[in-house]
């Protein structure tokens, strides 16, 4: 949940359900996926009553993403830098991320990891800032390190939908957050070739 500051209140109608932003009329959007602006409290604060580091122990740089190459006589299935998820191959296609969580404070405690991503640039003011992709809850004893592997789905997790309703994988750079740890995730096609119909 999002707390927001008084003021946000008066830049919208209670009736007004819309979650993107629209500039043009004072609407400043709603939820940490679509507002950017101040919050009392950030999504995801007070998840645990200690102080938790994150450190990447591993993750992949890249991910190929199996796309037909041709359909019924069409060029391509990749528009708009991003692939219709209907035309990529996802099957189990996942990232895993490896992350060192370390209690620094003096208590015992449980932990809520949350994964989030950010997609490439460029992708329209109808592609949110940032989506929960993945979240896992582990207890770390004081002053220790346990180690969570993370695995992410990259056709349903990383995908976002267009203005027409369309689910499509943005190509490009797409930055995980965990915590204050950032990473560069680049996410290419691989055409496999022609589809005979």
């Amino acid at each position: 949940m999002t707390w927001y500051p008084e003021e946000y209140l008066k830049s919208l109608a209670m009736t007004d359900m819309a979650m993107r932003p629209r500039r043009s009329k004072g609407y400043p959007g709603r939820t940490y996926r679509f507002y950017n602006g101040p919050v009392v409290y950030p999504f995801g604060y007070g998840l645990s009553y200690s102080h938790f580091l994150h450190t990447l122990a591993s993750a992949p740089k890249t991910v190929s993403v199996p796309v037909h190459g041709h359909r019924h006589g069409n060029t391509t299935n990749i528009s708009n830098k991003a692939i219709r998820v209907t035309h990529a191959r996802c099957g189990k296609l996942s990232v895993s991320l490896h992350i060192d969580v370390k209690n620094v404070g003096s208590k015992d405690g449980s932990h809520t990891l949350l994964v989030f991503s950010a997609p490439p640039a460029g992708n329209g003011h109808w592609a949110p800032h940032k989506q929960l992709v993945a979240f896992e809850k582990v207890r770390v004893p004081a002053k220790s390190q346990q180690r969570v592997k993370i695995n992410i789905h990259v056709c349903k997790l990383l995908s976002v939908v267009d203005r027409s309703g369309t689910r499509r994988i943005p190509m490009g750079v797409h930055n995980l957050h965990i915590g204050d740890v950032k990473h560069s995730l680049s996410v290419q096609a691989e055409t496999l070739g022609i589809i005979k119909s």
